[in-house]
């Protein structure tokens, strides 16, 4: 009983301290890390876009992968997965919710090896 009624207090605390804090202003290290955060995925969505015209970024799910460039600097799952070969973690997570944009796959084709993706 007691500690239900610890648990209790802790939830309604924690509710208060949340409810004061929705009306401040974020702290500026949670302003900094918002808009690094927010440079970084423009950075890659750049890098994404500058090789894919290259040759260098042929991805098989919508929303390209990001695993891909940040393991092995390119993505080759659409090729790989037109040769019957193993795709990336994100891109079989990406299939298995109906992301993915190779003609005539369907989503239990698609395998990987969960661990690594060898380009």
């Amino acid at each position: 009983m007691r500690k239900i009624v610890l648990a209790v207090c802790v939830l309604i605390l924690g509710c208060q301290q949340q409810s004061r804090e929705q009306g401040k202003e974020p702290t500026l290290a949670q302003a900094t890390t918002g808009a690094t955060l927010e440079k970084v995925k423009a950075d890659i969505q750049e890098l994404k876009m500058k090789l894919a015209p290259e040759g260098k970024y042929a991805c098989c799910i919508d929303d390209a992968c990001n695993y891909c460039l940040l393991h092995e600097g390119e993505c080759d799952c659409a090729r790989d997965l037109q040769k019957g070969e193993h795709v990336c973690i994100e891109c079989y997570a990406g299939w298995q919710q109906g992301k993915g944009n190779v003609p005539n796959v369907k989503k239990d084709q698609v395998e990987t090896d969960f661990v690594s993706h060898k380009h």
